[in-house]
């Protein structure tokens, strides 16, 4: 884990998943005024940030890493089967 290659890839990773922090912050942002206070929403921001990053992390080295590919694999087989399909955000749509 000490090599550039791997250095550069773990701060992509880092990159990513901020970008998907602040997205999933954004579209929470009414949830969080009716019913979180700042001091929860500043709790809650970086265990999002944190899961999202070891997410990444599994999904990017899980094909040469068993332990990446365990963790992946015990979270697959929690996914609930009544979880809708993941659809896009409205203020998405008209980006695509």
């Amino acid at each position: 884990m000490n090599t550039e290659s791997t250095q550069a890839e773990l701060e992509w990773l880092r990159t990513e998943s901020k970008l998907i922090a602040i997205v999933i912050h954004n579209a929470m942002e009414d949830f969080h005024t009716k019913h979180l206070s700042d001091g929860q929403m500043h709790e809650l921001n970086p265990i999002i940030r944190n899961a999202i990053y070891t997410a990444l992390y599994a999904i990017e080295t899980f094909r040469r890493n068993p332990r990446s590919e365990e963790f992946m694999k015990y979270h697959l087989e929690m996914i609930p089967s009544y979880w809708e399909e993941p659809d896009f955000l409205p203020g998405c749509i008209k980006s695509i």
